[in-house]
């Protein structure tokens, strides 16, 4: 029995995207057109969105949805209790 060479491993090129990709041929160029060679600039986040992160941070909102979540659970185990 002959044993069988192991297959050489080959760098990753630009156009691949991961192992087991398959070979896109305008990843490169995809790539420089997003770019344009220039770094990403974050966007500001609106005012209405932060009120609303600032809202739902808030222990009145919090409470508000424990009490939803107990509403929830209770009426899920009557109607169970009920079925059977």
């Amino acid at each position: 029995m002959t044993r069988r060479s192991e297959p050489k491993w080959t760098p990753p090129t630009p156009g691949r995207r991961g192992p087991g990709r398959s070979y896109d041929p305008f990843y490169e160029f995809e790539q420089l057109a997003r770019d344009h060679g220039h770094q990403p600039k974050a966007r500001p986040e609106p005012k209405a969105e932060l009120a609303l992160l600032s809202l739902l941070g808030s222990k009145t909102a919090l409470a508000v949805m424990s009490c939803v979540l107990v509403f929830v659970v209770a009426a899920l185990l009557v109607l169970m209790a009920v079925k059977l």
